[in-house]
C-alpha cells in the first residue's frame, strides 16, 4: 500500500495537527511480554536502518537496558511508553527525526491489501494537503516591490503541488528582491526542494546528496531550470529562519547559503538532516527512523545536530524587518 503517512512524519511542524483525524486510538493492554516484543522490533530496525549503525547499536542496547532494570514495568498506557521509548533512545543521540508513537489503526506491511483503508487514508491526506494550502501560507508584494513568500514544507511535487509552488513564485516573479520566509516550516519532501530551487539558478546545479545506509546507495538531487519565470533565476533573495526551521526548510535555506545564492536572516535552524521513515514495531507502535545523512557537494557534509547558521543573525520576530532594512541599505550602495 502507498503510504501516506511517510509525508505526514517528513511535514514534522503539522503531523500533530493532523494526526488526530488519523487513527481512534484502540485500547491495548501492555505487559512485560508486549512491551519486550516492541523494544526488541525496535532494536532490529533501528539496526537495520538508522542512519549510523554504531548509534543505532547503543541505542538498541540502552532500551533493552531500561527494560530489563524495570523503569518500563509501572507504564500502563501505550502513549507514555512511546514516549519513554523516544526520550531513552534520544538520550544517546538527540535525532530530532527520531521518534516512537502509537498509531493502532495504521498499517505499514507491505503485504497488508486494504483497498477500503488505502482510500480512506488518500482522502485524508488530500483533505490535509488542502487544509494546509498545500504548504505555502502566503504570497504577497511588500513595499518596494519586495516580493514575500511563506512556505510552511514541502509536499511531495505530484501536478497539484507544483501548479501551487508554480503559482506562488509566478505572483512574486516581477519582485526586485524576494524574502522567503522559513520560520516555521518543518520540513517535507525533499523533491519539491529541489523543484522550488530549479526556479532559481540559471544552470543545471547539484545541490545535495542523500546517502541510505541500509543499501549503501546515494541519490543525487540537481535542479532542472526553470524556462518560464526567468527572473527569478537573477532576484536577490533573502531567507528567513528561526529554531524551529526544521529538516527539508533547513535544506533549502542550506542550498541557498552553500551555493551563494541567497542571505540567511534569523536564528540557527533546528538541526534535522536526516530523512525519516516509519517502521512497524508491534501493536500499534510505530519507530520513525531516519534512514539516510545529507551531504552537501560543497561542504562534503550537512547540517544535521549543528542547525544552518544565518549570515545575519537576529531574534525570529525581527528577521522581516532586519532582511527590509538590509535591502533598503543595499539600494543606496
Amino acid at each position: 500500500m502507498k503510504s501516506y503517512f511517510k509525508h505526514y512524519l517528513i511535514f514534522s511542524t503539522l503531523i500533530i495537527l493532523s494526526i488526530s483525524g488519523f487513527a481512534q486510538v484502540k485500547p491495548v493492554q501492555l505487559d512485560k511480554k508486549i512491551k519486550k516484543q516492541v523494544v526488541e522490533h525496535i532494536v532490529e530496525k533501528l539496526n537495520t536502518n538508522y542512519v549510523y549503525l554504531d548509534t543505532a547499536v547503543k541505542m538498541g542496547e540502552f532500551i533493552r537496558h531500561q527494560l530489563s532494570k524495570g523503569v518500563y514495568d509501572t507504564i500502563k498506557t501505550p502513549a507514555v511508553f512511546a514516549a519513554q521509548l523516544t526520550k531513552d533512545l534520544l538520550s544517546v543521540y538527540h535525532d530530532g527525526h527520531l521518534s516512537v508513537r502509537f498509531y493502532p489503526d495504521l498499517k505499514l506491511d507491505a503485504d497488508t491489501k486494504d483497498a477500503d483503508a488505502e482510500k480512506k487514508e488518500a482522502e485524508r491526506f488530500l483533505k490535509f494537503r488542502k487544509s494546509v494550502n498545500l504548504g505555502f501560507d502566503k504570497a504577497e508584494i511588500l513595499p518596494g516591490n519586495i516580493g514575500y513568500l511563506k512556505i510552511r514544507g514541502f509536499f511531495e511535487p505530484d501536478a497539484e503541488a507544483k501548479a501551487m509552488a508554480t503559482a506562488a513564485l509566478r505572483f512574486v516573479s516581477n519582485s526586485q528582491y524576494l524574502i522567503l520566509d522559513l520560520r516555521s516550516n518543518g520540513g517535507g519532501d525533499p523533491d519539491m526542494v529541489k523543484y522550488i530551487c530549479g526556479f532559481f539558478f540559471k544552470n543545471r546545479t547539484h545541490l545535495n546528496d542523500l546517502y541510505t545506509r541500509k543499501d549503501k546507495s546515494t541519490a543525487a538531487y540537481w535542479t532542472t531550470p526553470d524556462s518560464i519565470l526567468n527572473t527569478l533565476k537573477t532576484i536577490p533573495i533573502y531567507v528567513l529562519t528561526s529554531k524551529k526551521t526544521f529538516s527539508g526548510g533547513e535544506e533549502l535555506t542550506y542550498d541557498l547559503q552553500t551555493q551563494k545564492r541567497a542571505i540567511i536572516i534569523g536564528e540557527t535552524t533546528g538541526g534535522g538532516a536526516h530523512p525519516v521513515q516509519p517502521f512497524a514495531a508491534g501493536y500499534g507502535f510505530v519507530a520513525n527512523i531516519p534512514y539516510a545523512r545529507a551531504i552537501n557537494p560543497i561542504t562534503k557534509t550537512n547540517w544535521e545536530a549543528t542547525g544552518v547558521k544565518p549570515d545575519i543573525a537576529v531574534e525570529a520576530d525581527k528577521a522581516l524587518d532586519t532582511a527590509i532594512v538590509n535591502i533598503k541599505n543595499s539600494q543606496h550602495q
